[in-house]
């Protein structure tokens, strides 16, 4: 499937930019939004050296997007000079590892802010637009953590089982226009987030994810891609992450108490905080 337009809000980096370049190598139009205009002008170089047509536009906006009136403003901006997008990937996200009781009120609050008020934030000011041609695909980066309840992640976990939820009535409620809904669910994926994670990450946190390994941001952006093409409800990418989708799903008891047993373990044996 060809996008001739792709929007991802927090494309500056991670996840977002390796997206960004594989779409850009394709020849569509990439319109970046994140917060760090550094960041932003380093990923629209990298997704320059990707792109392959002449008047193929690579752009980005510095826009918080909990400000309403700065997302507006963008907005308009963006569907003037470039085009409707075809494709809309949220993938702002940010991650705390932290213990239901030591995370104040503030800290979750941001955590949904960014995870799930920003990503909804967005898809509202482009989604009249898309609705209008009748056409495109939306894709939230959501997390395995969203699918599988991890110790330490009672903040982070609440924002990505959200996202599930919004994306999947919104996917019913977008089938008459011809726009189809996706979340990305990767395990631990090898990107500066993770990298900003390890310095405070709980012991058991680290444990419970050694044990379901790390991913190549490369083989999630394949995944993606061919998830995103099969409008696939849910992109589980990564054998192990499959399998233990698949064993919390069907053998949730079971898969429980094997997690107990990784907290337990992880507590003991653990490497972190």
């Amino acid at each position: 499937m060809t996008f001739q337009t792709v929007l991802i809000s927090g494309g500056s980096s991670g996840i977002g930019l390796d997206l960004a370049r594989a779409y850009a190598s394709d020849g569509a139009n990439i319109v970046l939004l994140a917060r760090n205009q550094q960041k932003l002008d380093l990923a629209v170089e990298a997704c320059k050296g990707s792109s392959i047509r002449d008047g193929q536009k690579i752009v980005a906006y510095s826009v918080d997007v909990s400000d309403a009136e700065s997302l507006t403003r963008c907005t308009a901006e963006v569907l003037s000079a470039v085009d409707t997008p075809s494709l809309l990937i949220l993938s702002a996200g940010i991650v705390q590892s932290i213990r239901f009781m030591d995370q104040t009120d503030e800290e979750f609050e941001q955590i949904l802010r960014t995870n799930v008020i920003g990503a909804r934030a967005v898809v509202r000011a482009f989604l009249p637009a898309m609705i209008q041609q009748k056409s495109g695909q939306i894709c939230f980066v959501g997390s395995l953590g969203g699918l599988i309840s991890t110790y330490g992640y009672s903040g982070y976990g609440a924002s990505k089982f959200a996202i599930l939820g919004m994306a999947g009535a919104l996917r019913q409620e977008l089938h008459e226009f011809k726009i189809g809904v996706s979340v990305l669910c990767p395990p631990e994926v090898d990107t500066p987030m993770t990298d900003d994670e390890s310095a405070h990450i709980l012991k058991q946190t680290r444990f419970i994810k050694d044990a379901g390994g790390t991913l190549p941001v490369a083989v999630v952006t394949r995944e993606a891609r061919k998830g995103i093409n099969n409008n696939r409800a849910i992109i589980v990418p990564g054998k192990m992450a499959k399998l233990s989708y698949l064993q919390a799903r069907f053998m949730p008891r079971v898969f429980g108490l094997f997690m107990q047993l990784l907290v337990t373990m992880g507590a003991r044996f653990g490497r972190g905080r």
